[in-house]
């Protein structure tokens, strides 16, 4: 006889999507007859091959319903059920990154909020690995209050604080992350095909090299030096690190089974054990803060990220709104890392897909440091995008980005998006560079002037062409912004344009 059950995401706490149909789902004997109640709301299905799913119909904003789902003699009874906005909160480390690790966690972890909430989906790398960890602090829908904020994500914490105070109603993240994760993880395989099958080629060569006797005990091993990590709040890289031998060791070891069948790093592997557990439970949007670990085959980003766009959305069968966060200013750690060829396919992601929406976080990154300290500002900025773009609030919510390039009485004159009260912290933009027919420039200055900026040097009067760059380095201090405290997106531009090449 099959047990009737749930999916983990249906626990004491959750917040359920308001004003769309609430998907549940489930297993029970097949033929068995399953109904499903909600306040005063009821549903039926019937299980085929085992399995049965349902839509109850939508609902207003809410707190202290009770879900109820039978089966025969079988019930599953739900409690202290929301219902609000929902967002599933993706990607690595940086999204993955706790509450407790942040710069500002021992303000924010006071904050108290029954209506703020945040469920982290297991991270089950391989099927039954539920066996081989402990699971029992997870899969829970914890509130903002002191001593559950601190396993919020980080940025899905702010982010949800800013649309809870904002729209007043219950606000719940789903965290479906895993740090280190390439995007490869986290698509079916009838996703990687083309340009996009190398991440399987490339695990399948790894994978002959490992003896399938030995290899599930080895990663087990690994995972267990894994966990013994210390948080992230205790690394604060001031200057590059210096491998140990130890240190050289390890991570030769880890990059042998970085890719083996038991591994989260394993091109799918996470799609089917994490993803496909909240699928299709009813969402609002995604956030999605990802892209470090894909710097290595940087050329393929930007395919293998529509393709996961692509692929979200149509599990959900709908074009939820996808909001980014543009990887932040970082240089290196114990190698040097180049992001400015990801940042700017991010950015071309954004600009020509519709519902995609990108922040800077160029202020937010440390030199020597992948994971940027400070969360607030991030997701403050998803949350602006989020009430702009899908609430419909008038709010500055884009970062400044570049409109066009002209030459205009000896001065390069660059305009805009989004660059109301554009304004400079400091004495002048930092990180920016001028080419002049082909030469850097060392003597010109940069003013603001209405949602311009305005390039002067002598040998643009003469000038056949000329470059611009601003932020346009793995590390860098971004330190122009509009009125909303949004800084100025990463750009290069070169005048005339048609030279852009």
């Amino acid at each position: 006889m099959n047990q009737l059950t749930l999916p983990a995401v249906f626990r004491d706490g959750m917040v359920l999507q308001r004003q769309k149909p609430i998907c549940a789902w489930g297993t029970a004997e097949n033929g068995a007859r399953i109904s499903v109640t909600l306040g005063t709301d009821i549903a039926w299905a019937e299980a085929s091959d085992g399995k049965w799913r349902l839509y109850l119909p939508p609902l207003e904003a809410g707190t202290d319903l009770t879900l109820r789902v039978s089966a025969g003699e079988q019930t599953i009874v739900v409690q202290d059920v929301a219902v609000g906005e929902v967002w599933l909160a993706g990607g690595q480390s940086n999204m993955e990154f706790l509450l407790r690790d942040d710069a500002e966690h021992a303000e924010a972890c006071q904050f108290t909020d029954a209506c703020v909430r945040c469920f982290e989906v297991p991270k089950i790398a391989y099927e039954g690995q539920e066996a081989d960890r402990d699971y029992s602090q997870v899969g829970i829908w914890r509130e903002a209050r002191p001593g559950d904020s601190e396993f919020f994500t980080a940025v899905g914490f702010y982010f949800a604080r800013e649309l809870r105070e904002s729209l007043n109603v219950p606000i719940g993240i789903i965290n479906c992350t895993w740090g280190g994760t390439s995007a490869s993880a986290w698509v079916p395989e009838e996703d990687l095909t083309g340009e996009l099958s190398f991440y399987l080629n490339r695990a399948a060569e790894a994978r002959e090299k490992l003896d399938p006797a030995t290899e599930k005990e080895a990663y087990k091993d690994i995972q267990r030096m894994m966990d013994a990590l210390p948080p992230m709040n205790a690394i604060v890289n001031e200057h590059p690190l210096a491998a140990t031998e130890e240190m050289k060791a390890s991570m030769a070891r880890m990059d042998l089974y970085n890719l083996c069948a038991y591994s989260p790093f394993r091109p799918c592997g996470l799609f089917h054990t994490m993803l496909m557990t909240v699928v299709p439970y009813s969402l609002r949007g995604i956030l999605w803060y990802q892209g470090e670990s894909d710097e290595y085959f940087g050329g393929l980003y930007e395919p293998l990220t529509r393709a996961l766009i692509r692929r979200w959305r149509s599990l959900w069968h709908e074009e939820l709104p996808f909001l980014m966060v543009q990887l932040a200013s970082f240089e290196y750690m114990m190698e040097p890392l180049d992001f400015v060829p990801i940042r700017a396919m991010q950015q071309r992601i954004a600009e020509d897909t519709p519902g995609v929406r990108l922040v800077c976080a160029m202020d937010a990154g440390l030199r020597y440091d992948i994971h940027p300290k400070h969360k607030r500002p991030i997701g403050r900025r998803l949350a602006l995008q989020a009430l702009r773009h899908v609430y419909g609030r008038p709010v500055l919510s884009d970062s400044p980005s570049l409109r066009g390039i002209r030459l205009e009485d000896g001065e390069l004159v660059l305009s805009f998006r989004h660059g109301e009260g554009l304004h400079v912290k400091g004495d002048a933009p930092r990180f920016l560079e001028l080419i002049v027919d082909g030469h850097p420039e060392e003597a010109f200055t940069a003013v603001l002037r209405e949602e311009c900026m305005v390039l002067r040097a002598p040998s643009l009067a003469r000038a056949r062409n000329a470059e611009v760059r601003f932020a346009w380095k793995p590390f860098c201090e971004d330190n122009v912004y509009n009125r909303a405290d949004l800084p100025v997106l990463p750009f290069r531009a070169v005048w005339p344009p048609e030279n852009a090449g």
